[in-house]
């Protein structure tokens, strides 16, 4: 029906929405990186775990609101650069998008 098709249109809209705000929110923090060549180390491994932290973000908020049963239909930039405790205290949490 139409109003089955305006309510697809609104979330997906809203969807994309959402994956820009985070997209600036990850740029606006990469901007205030340090810039010292001391700290390059530490600004290269945090920019990575927060790129890591978005993209389950962003998968986590999809998958709840989607009608997916599994919870590998959603790709995620590798999870494996994140420490195993901090996956499983992830994977525990029961609302992960808060």
């Amino acid at each position: 029906t139409n109003q089955a098709y305006s309510r697809f249109w609104e979330g997906t809209t809203l969807l994309h929405q959402v994956r820009g705000e985070w997209f600036n929110a990850t740029s606006s923090v990469f901007a205030f990186c340090s810039n010292k060549p001391e700290k390059s180390e530490q600004v290269n491994e945090f920019q990575q775990i927060m790129v890591r932290l978005v993209s389950l973000l962003f998968c986590s908020a999809a998958h709840q609101v989607s009608s997916f049963e599994k919870h590998d239909d959603f790709e995620v930039l590798d999870i494996y650069g994140i420490d195993p405790t901090s996956l499983k205290h992830l994977r525990a949490s029961p609302d992960r998008c808060e």
